[in-house]
């Protein structure tokens, strides 16, 4: 067989060179199997990219989507593929994130909890108590989530299955709160335990929702604090990519390939069993073993699977995987900056020494963020004027590396926004992205002066760059309605599809979005045990 048609053949085609589909090609190629990963995009990385995008700002890198990785050490994928030997260096942050309130007020969320709970004591002693009862609910909440999260959701291992037997004799006195958690909205359980208004606002901004925080169902979003009490923030040095790149000089020395440039136009099935990939314009790849599409759901079963593969019920049921996060969307601005941002009236209402530019920040009031989804879900823009629920972090005052020395890059995450604004982004993009740094200037000395430009991004641009439906950065809605064993739908919930040899992957599936490796992870256990591995 020639070198070319060798490249033309694998054991396992996989599809999308995001970090989970990259997490998954390491396990199956660490059981000696060959594997091939087709990226459509130019680079690897999905929702993971970093580059230098702005005009005249070549020195500046962007992360385009995701920043920060403060789930990633919560996973397996963190320790088994040991990235470090592969080059990924990180830098940490403690507290990891700060809520910036508009009065020069700030609350740190560290890892050490009592740190956190002794910030809050100087608003009120009562809301200081109330968090560290919280916090203990939420350690025994994430314990079980993360089990949960790292095991098939359909069919848990047995050992997930002793661990939560465990977890949950141990934690039996906090089941009760645990069950309000899981159900109640992220709103009720602020007002049923905090009172100071500074401290009411930090957890409205923090509780992390893309859904308005009033709705049931919200309270788990509050599980990325528990994170940020169980492991130090680090951020991947030359930006969030950095994960993507080990993993891709990791599977190189596996002997895995990527292929990026490769869109997949049609997944081939012969006799009911996924044989490969048709790869638009560039001939085929044949998989002998399996296809592991880490692309959106949604996608690959109504697109590039063909029609006659799939049961007409579990089809329908496949063109019904919610992408539009019932109406609300999110959008980001990036800068690139001249010189370096400061923070001096946060600065100076600090009681200790730390850098405030270094963590996350965020920023936004109860009544403004509420204020900003009721505007989205109208399909407005938001308006100047609101406190927008903003998520911003300066990556180059962690890790300089990021821009030329003495210069910033700044990344404003606003986590309310219209998905699809009355007349359309095109009308709306210029206007919001001014408003949105307006409101950032407020906070961050300087910001519109230093400008040297910017990049606007919203769910039209997700969709457009990366292929996601509907620009989901989730793939699937993140809704209780669609997690575990629901997602991405009924019957496809265990990453098995029923064409054989087919699977699923990516953030559409268990346990969902988020730089944690755990999709990836979990769907290459489920094919290994199908392959006898």
């Amino acid at each position: 067989m020639s070198a070319a048609s060798q490249a033309d053949v694998a054991d396992v085609v996989i599809i999308g060179a995001g970090h989970n589909g990259l997490v998954a090609a390491n396990y199956i190629a660490d059981a000696g199997f060959r594997v091939v990963v087709v990226e459509a995009g130019a680079e690897i990385g999905g929702m993971t990219q970093t580059t230098a995008t702005i005009p005249g700002a070549p020195g500046h890198l962007l992360n385009h989507y995701s920043v920060d990785a403060f789930f990633w050490d919560a996973f397996p994928p963190s320790r088994d593929l040991e990235l470090e030997r592969w080059g990924l260096r990180r830098t940490a942050a403690d507290p990891g994130h700060l809520y910036l309130h508009p009065s020069g007020a700030s609350i740190g969320f560290w890892a050490d909890v009592q740190k956190t709970v002794e910030e809050i004591r100087h608003f009120s002693a009562a809301d200081a108590r109330a968090y560290a009862e919280f916090t203990t609910t939420l350690r025994a909440f994430s314990a079980l989530a993360f089990t949960l999260a790292a095991t098939n959701p359909v069919r848990p291992d047995a050992r997930a299955l002793r661990r939560l037997a465990r977890i949950g004799f141990g934690s039996r006195r906090e089941l009760g709160a645990i069950v309000q958690l899981v159900f109640s909205s992220a709103s009720e359980l602020i007002a049923d335990r905090f009172s100071h208004p500074v401290v009411r606002d930090a957890l409205h901004a923090a509780a992390g929702s893309t859904v308005p925080n009033s709705h049931n169902g919200t309270g788990p979003a509050f599980l990325w604090m528990s994170t940020c009490h169980r492991h130090v923030c680090r951020r991947p040095v030359g930006g969030v990519r950095a994960i993507p790149d080990a993993l891709a000089r990791r599977l190189a020395g596996r002997g895995g390939t990527i292929r990026c440039g490769s869109p997949v136009e049609e997944i081939l099935i012969t006799q009911g069993r996924a044989v490969g990939v048709r790869l638009a314009g560039r001939g085929e790849i044949r998989a002998a073993r399996a296809v592991v599409a880490a692309c959106d759901p949604r996608q690959t079963l109504t697109a590039l699977v063909p029609a006659e593969a799939l049961p007409e019920d579990l089809r329908r049921r496949a063109g019904s995987i919610p992408v539009d996060n019932q109406g609300y969307g999110q959008l980001k601005v990036d800068l690139a900056l001249s010189g370096r941002v400061e923070m001096s009236r946060h600065q100076r209402g600090r009681r200790d020494d730390i850098d405030v530019r270094k963590p996350s920040h965020m920023i936004g009031t109860e009544a403004g963020i509420a204020r900003t989804f009721a505007r989205a879900g109208a399909g407005l823009p938001p308006l100047a004027e609101d406190e927008l629920s903003i998520w911003p972090v300066i990556p180059t005052a962690l890790d300089p590396t990021q821009a030329p020395d003495g210069q910033d890059t700044v990344y404003l995450y606003v986590a309310a926004a219209p998905l699809r604004p009355q007349g359309g982004w095109a009308k709306h993009a210029d206007a919001v992205a001014d408003t949105v740094v307006k409101r950032a200037a407020t906070y961050y000395d300087g910001l519109e002066q230093l400008e040297i430009g910017r990049q606007f991004l919203s769910n039209d641009d997700f969709a457009a760059r990366l292929g996601a439906s509907g620009g989901n950065i989730t793939h699937v809605d993140m809704a209780m309605g669609r997690a575990g064993p629901m997602r991405p739908a009924r019957g496809l919930g265990g990453y098995r599809t029923p064409v054989d040899g087919l699977y699923l992957s990516g953030a559409g599936t268990h346990p969902g979005g988020g730089i944690t490796g755990a999709p990836g992870y979990v769907s290459a256990k489920v094919v290994l045990g199908d392959l006898g591995s």
